[in-house]
């Protein structure tokens, strides 16, 4: 019970508290997990980067201001950010579990 405990205070307070730094970190998986995609349908490695940085522009980072403030793109951008922290608390979680006990 103390571990269960545990996790999901640290889970809870890196949301609070670390919220950027678990957007960083789940965007670098989601954004490592499409180079390996990029690396296996394109087997260059300048076509897997290519694909890493397009995905990275166009779904992590809001760079057209006029596209992230349409309600589209709002919603886009704020529903890849989600993931993009949902994934990093996750992942953090579970490596705080693991490492912790």
């Amino acid at each position: 019970m103390r571990r269960n405990t545990a996790t999901i205070n640290y889970g809870i307070g890196s949301l609070f508290g670390n919220t950027f730094n678990m957007y960083v970190f789940g965007s670098a998986i989601l954004t490592t997990l499409n180079f390996l995609l990029g690396l296996l349908q394109t087997q260059t490695f300048e076509g897997a980067l290519n694909v890493a940085i397009n995905y990275y522009i166009s779904k992590l980072t809001p760079f057209p201001i006029n596209e992230f403030l349409a309600a589209g793109g709002f919603w886009e951008v704020m529903f890849n950010v989600s993931i993009a922290l949902g994934l990093g608390l996750l992942v953090a979680m579970y490596r705080y579990r693991k490492n912790r006990f």
